[in-house]
């Protein structure tokens, strides 16, 4: 049995807590009489259970191959990028698309990305290496068009809301 927690509203945070109890496939299995396990090797599959995993699944770190598989880049040397978006920022799709309404940034050279607080991002970014980018603000903060590298503070940058007079 597995217990996660979870809120009843997965978009509210505030919304009532409550227990989701799963049980994992490979202990359900033995209910089935004569029911057997097959083995699919990653190369078959990206899986994708969070927005880390999508964005990277988006990005130029992967292709499809012509028989409609996708799979990591040789650009990356066999070696993903590490993602880390903010949890509590990126942790349903539709947020993650509002982040990356101009396109998925390039990260076919990036080691690790690690984001904290809302930013938006776009198709003329490239991460390279270790990336970490920090808004401490309240309002999405654009990271710049190019490639951007090391530590990067957007807090006291401009903001992606409305204009304030």
């Amino acid at each position: 049995m597995i217990k996660n927690k979870k809120t009843v509203d997965p978009k509210d945070d505030a919304s009532q807590k409550v227990l989701q109890l799963e049980t994992a496939m490979g202990a359900a299995i033995e209910c089935f009489k004569g029911a057997t396990a097959v083995v699919v090797p990653r190369t078959r599959f990206a899986p994708v259970k969070k927005c880390n995993d999508l964005m990277l699944l988006r990005s130029d770190a992967y292709i499809i191959t012509p028989d409609f598989r996708p799979v990591l880049s040789p650009l990356c040397n066999g070696v993903a990028p590490v993602m880390g978006l903010d949890k509590k920022q990126y942790k349903i799709v539709e947020k993650l698309e509002e982040a990356t309404t101009g396109g998925i940034p390039s990260l076919i050279k990036c080691e690790r990305l690690t984001v904290k607080g809302a930013i938006r991002m776009s198709r003329k970014t490239k991460f390279v290496g270790v990336v970490n980018i920090v808004n401490n603000g309240d309002e999405p903060k654009y990271v710049p068009a190019g490639e951007v590298t090391g530590d990067l503070d957007l807090t006291d940058s401009v903001g992606a809301g409305p204009l304030k007079v």
